[in-house]
């Protein structure tokens, strides 16, 4: 609560992705916007000791963070694909993701289009990219996914 004023609730419908030069897209969806620190130990026990005395440590470890994927409403535009092929050539053992990495951001809007949250991801680059499933009787649009590595995610809003 700020100044006594209840908090704004988010709602899903109301978001966008971008990354450092990509914008202007339709997005259907975004997940896996988790990291996590799985604890050494944690739940299990590590020994057992003299009069049956159970050693038991939790500890943190390294931080793991999930892909995020992205999903886009196709359109005639291909710099998301350009970005992934982009990251993922592979000549002569010469792979450039390290040089096209991007600082990407997913934020979510309320109802007056007014920012209220802000995920950013650090170094982020395309691992995999799906296009679209076409069928002849559907009347879905087409749309594209993309799979993101990424350093870290932050929430700065």
């Amino acid at each position: 609560m700020a100044n006594g004023a209840p908090d704004e609730l988010l709602v899903n419908c109301r978001f966008y992705f971008e990354a450092d030069g990509i914008t202007d897209k339709m997005i259907l969806e975004v997940s896996g916007l988790s990291s996590e620190n799985p604890a050494a130990g944690g739940d299990k026990v590590l020994g057992s000791g003299k009069q049956a005395v159970n050693l038991r440590q939790a500890a943190p470890t390294q931080v793991k963070f999930s892909p995020v994927t992205v999903k886009i409403v196709a359109t005639n535009n291909t710099d998301l694909y350009k970005w992934y092929e982009d990251c993922n050539k592979n000549s002569g053992g010469q792979s450039s993701w390290s040089e096209n990495r991007k600082t990407a951001s997913v934020v979510v809007y309320d109802q007056s289009a007014s920012e209220q949250a802000r995920w950013n991801l650090e170094n982020c680059y395309p691992t995999k990219y799906e296009g679209p499933k076409l069928e002849a009787g559907s009347n879905d649009v087409a749309n594209e996914t993309i799979t993101l590595v990424h350093e870290g995610i932050k929430r700065v809003g």
